[in-house]
């Protein structure tokens, strides 16, 4: 990691003060989160989606399974994801020290809003890159894990709320993305959330959560 992100991460974790320059780049690209992973292991996540768009709160799961790290620090990853209908199983993606999952999730959400609204998912995805390397809302907290709570951050961003050509897709102004890491956990990802609110106030369209889990869900052991 270099010394940048390590200071602005040090400033959030130690004192609480979000760092009025930190980007998304800085804390979840540049923080290596896969850096320590050195053996072959699976990490596991829930996901849930919700929202006026859902007819009713959906939850599955997500495996992440490292089969082979290289002296170098090459991964091999591959995926399942979800259940029934909707399973998906891909891989081999070759990762070394970004955790692949921030993209395979974001990957799928703009191609999801692309097939939504008729829109490219190449606009969606430039503005999130974008968004990337502009200053974040960065927050502390703490986390569970393997019965304890740990530190971590949260970076949150709006990419499309100052954008002029938004008003095609009005619906997803506000849109907001939130990646929490934390280094305790393997993988360093403990949560990556998209979530776009209604016009109302408090209201959610849809709300995508993908986060970590210490152990496999209830029926994993089938899959």
């Amino acid at each position: 990691m270099s010394v940048a992100p390590v200071l602005v991460l040090a400033l959030v974790l130690l004192t609480g003060t979000p760092a009025a320059a930190a980007t998304v780049q800085e804390l979840v690209f540049e923080a290596h989160l896969l850096a320590d992973l050195s053996e072959p292991q699976t990490l596991r996540y829930r996901y849930e989606t919700r929202g006026s768009m859902v007819p009713k709160t959906q939850r599955s799961q997500v495996s992440m399974d490292v089969r082979e790290v290289g002296e170098d620090g090459r991964k091999l990853v591959h995926f399942d994801m979800f259940e029934g209908q909707d399973r998906r199983q891909f891989g081999p993606m070759q990762a070394r020290v970004q955790n692949p999952l921030v993209i395979v999730f974001l990957q799928r959400d703009v191609v999801r809003m692309g097939n939504q609204t008729g829109g490219s998912p190449e606009y969606f995805r430039k503005r999130i890159r974008d968004a990337f390397v502009e200053p974040a809302e960065v927050a502390r907290l703490e986390i569970p894990y393997n019965g304890a709570v740990v530190p971590a951050i949260r970076v949150s961003i709006t990419p499309f709320v100052d954008d002029p050509q938004i008003a095609r897709f009005a619906q997803f102004r506000h849109k907001r993305y939130e990646f929490t890491v934390a280094e305790a956990l393997p993988g360093g990802l403990y949560e990556i959330a998209a979530v776009t609110p209604e016009s109302g106030p408090g209201g959610v369209l849809i709300e995508e959560r993908i986060t970590y889990a210490c152990r496999a869900l209830q029926g994993d052991q089938d899959r």
